[in-house]
Order: C-alpha cells, then sequence, then structure tokens
C-alpha cells in the first residue's frame, strides 16, 4: 500500500524531511505559550503600555539582528546559528517564570526576537542548499505548511495544558522543550557542509553587493508588502473585533480560518512556484491579497471570517512563487544574507504597520485595512515589474541534485 501512494517530493528526501520534522516540533513548543506571555505579564502588574512595549521590542529585536544573522550564517554555516537561537528563545521563555517587573518582561521579549533571528534565515538558508532550483516552490510550501500546522496546533494545545498545569509550567516545558530541540538539529546535521546547491552560474559568480540590485529589492518590496497586514494583525484587530461583538472563539476562529485555507492551498501553490515566469502569478495574486485587506474593513464578523479563508487561499497560491524566486537569487555563499535581507524588510513592514495601525484606528475601523491593503497593491506592481527584468535575463539553472558533504 505504501508504494501504491507517490509521497511528495519533499518527503522522500531524508535531509528535507528532517528540517520539516524539526520545522513542526520547533512550530508546536513555541506556539503553546503564544497566547499566553503577554497574560502573564499582565497577571504580574505589567501595564498595556509594557504589554505593548513588549511586543514591539520582540519585533526591533528582529529588525536589527535578521540581516547579521543571515551574514553569520553564510560566514559559520547552517547549524550553528539554527542552535544557538533555539537555546537563547528557549531560555528567555523558561525565564519569563521568575520574571516580575516591566523591564525583565522587555529584555526578555527582546531575547526571544534575537534568538528567533538567528534561527530563521538560517533554516530558509539550510532549505535552499538542500533543494535544487527547480523544486524550491515545493520545499518552501511545506516548509510554511508544517509552521502553519505547528502554530495552528501549538495555541489550541496549550490551552488545554494551561488549564491542567498552569500557565508557569506551560512556560518551562515550552522553555526547555526548545532548548532541548537544539540537541536533535546539531545531531542531524552536524556533519553536513551544503556546496553548490542549484543556485544557478551566474548568482554564484555575483557579489553580494550585485544581488542587491533590483531583483533582491523586488523580493524585499513584496516582504515588506506582505507584513503590512500582519502588523494590524497583531495590533488592534483583537480590538476590532471585540468591539464589533465577537466572542473569545470567534477570535481564536479569525486566525484558524487564515491557517487551514493556506494548508489546502499551499500544495498547489508549490507547482505554480516551479514555474517561470512567476511575476505575473505574483502581480495579480498580490493585487487580489490588497484587496482582501481592504475588505476587511466592512464590518461583519460572517464577512470578516469569509475573507480570512479566503486570505489564507491566496497567501497559499502566492508564498512560494516568491520564496522560490527569491532562493534563486544566489548560491550557498550568500543565501543566508539573502534571507537575512528579505525578512528584514518584512518585519520592517510589520512594525511600521503596529505602530501606524493604532493611531490610523482613532480615525476609523476602516482606515488602517484600506491604507494597508492600498500600499500593498500599490507596492506589487514595481515588485513584479523589477521581477519581470530579472526573468528575463538568461539563466542557466543547474539542474543537478544539490550536494553535501561531510565536515568529519
Amino acid at each position: 500500500m505504501r508504494n501504491l501512494i507517490p509521497r511528495p517530493w519533499v518527503l522522500r528526501q531524508p535531509m528535507l524531511r528532517l528540517v520539516l520534522g524539526l520545522t513542526l516540533l520547533a512550530g508546536l513548543i513555541t506556539g503553546l505559550v503564544v497566547p499566553f506571555i503577554a497574560l502573564v505579564a499582565r497577571e504580574r502588574g505589567a501595564s498595556y503600555g509594557t504589554v505593548g512595549l513588549m511586543a514591539s521590542a520582540f519585533m526591533l529585536a528582529q529588525l536589527v539582528f535578521f540581516f547579521p544573522a543571515g551574514a553569520l550564517a553564510d560566514r559559520i554555516g547552517r547549524v550553528r546559528p539554527v542552535v544557538a537561537g533555539l537555546m537563547i528563545e528557549g531560555a528567555a521563555t523558561a525565564a519569563f517564570v521568575w520574571a516580575e517587573s516591566p523591564a525583565a518582561f522587555i529584555a526578555l521579549r527582546v531575547l526571544q526576537g534575537v534568538g528567533l533571528s538567528l534561527i530563521y534565515p538560517a533554516m530558509r538558508a539550510l532549505l535552499a542548499d538542500l533543494t535544487p532550483v527547480e523544486r524550491r516552490g515545493e520545499a518552501f510550501a511545506a516548509f510554511w505548511g508544517m509552521f502553519n500546522v505547528g502554530w495552528l496546533l501549538g495555541p489550541a494545545i496549550g490551552g488545554l495544558l494551561s488549564s491542567f498545569v498552569g500557565k508557569v509550567m506551560l512556560l518551562l516545558l515550552s522553555g526547555f522543550g526548545e532548548m532541548l530541540l537544539a540537541l536533535p538539529v546539531l545531531l542531524a546535521f552536524r556533519r553536513l557542509s551544503t556546496t553548490a546547491s542549484g543556485a544557478g552560474p551566474r548568482a554564484g559568480r555575483d557579489s553580494f553587493r550585485t544581488i542587491l540590485g533590483g531583483a533582491l529589492f523586488a523580493a524585499m518590496l513584496l516582504a515588506f508588502a506582505f507584513e503590512l497586514p500582519v502588523g494590524i494583525f497583531s495590533g488592534i484587530w483583537s480590538i476590532y473585533l471585540k468591539e464589533l461583538g465577537a466572542s473569545d472563539f470567534v477570535l481564536g476562529i479569525s486566525y484558524t480560518t487564515f491557517s487551514v485555507a493556506n494548508l489546502v492551498t499551499l500544495p498547489i501553490g508549490a507547482r505554480l512556484a516551479n514555474h517561470r515566469p512567476r511575476w505575473r502569478r505574483v502581480a495579480v495574486l498580490s493585487t487580489l491579497l490588497g484587496g482582501v485587506i481592504v475588505g476587511y474593513g466592512v464590518p461583519s464578523i460572517p464577512a470578516l471570517l469569509v475573507l480570512g479563508a479566503v486570505e489564507g487561499a491566496i497567501a497559499g497560491l502566492l508564498t512560494p512563487s516568491v520564496d522560490a524566486y527569491l532562493s534563486a537569487l544566489a548560491g550557498p555563499q550568500h543565501q543566508g544574507r539573502v534571507q537575512g535581507a528579505y525578512t528584514t524588510a518584512g518585519i520592517s513592514g510589520a512594525a511600521l504597520s503596529a505602530l501606524g495601525s493604532a493611531v490610523l484606528y482613532t480615525h476609523g475601523a476602516w482606515l488602517p485595512f484600506a491604507v494597508a491593503g492600498g500600499a500593498l497593491m500599490t507596492l506589487a506592481l514595481p515588485a513584479a515589474l523589477l521581477m519581470r527584468a530579472n526573468e528575463q535575463l538568461p539563466v542557466q539553472e543547474a539542474m543537478a541534485e544539490p550536494a553535501v558533504r561531510s565536515t568529519r
């Protein structure tokens, strides 16, 4: 029976299975405490202002460290930054058990941001290293699928566990669980050093300064635009739904609809991502996505839930194409910096939106969504045209399987 049902390509690659499995575990472990960190701080006397500063500190730490962490992954390899990031983020999560002052809460959120900055670009670069160019759409779609499953199940499991063991024990379980996860990461990847992984001869010869031209700027522009709505959802979204009369259950469902629809369309997006040119697909889907964000200004809870599912479905079709384009811009020697630059641009958009959406919200509940959606549609067109210019250049992509060698 096992041989009669073909497995997806990514699941037939042992190293990719490890990466995806560890991504799922990391999402589950960290997702356990996502809803409770701010609640723990509030229960210990932190003001709403402190809670807001905690969220801002987490984003700002990523803004500062994403690109240097990507460069570090190019210099010393992918494994050590991931291991260090898991240890730092896990230790910071566990330390919330003993935190009492606002300064301690904010400092620990900064450390969590530093840990995530070390993990995320290195893991994305490792995924590109292990995957030939023509398969990277599938690989990144699987990565996002595992990540979404972890974050979909993690908070639900955390809520269940919290009712039995309490928030303090949950923080310890999540923190120490993340630190323990560093061990299988180290054992799984310590003997491997990636060599040329199919990024193409042109990307391999270019200096990073050359790559930082229009090709990478297009991806960074898209990352900035895509994350503008994320800043709203991390800021005023809960307030918006509560003022419309939504229950806590509906508030949770508003996130779940996105994740479920995203998981459904990601496999389709993976197959589309492997086909060039990608710029038309990105332009059309980004415009549709911006329209959905504008639609969130409609004050109807059923409409908002439907739009959440539509947004998740569009993102599932769109994200793998952008990831596949990005990962083909450079070889292994620059992949960490490329991923770091992309994620830095994204967190910049989220941070700006998180700060600005609260101000806009006071002038009209619909205004943050109109501005974010309009900006997404406006930025997507020049980004897609820059992608088009890059995709029209003659590129000889290497189609061989990525090579790995032992460093022992």
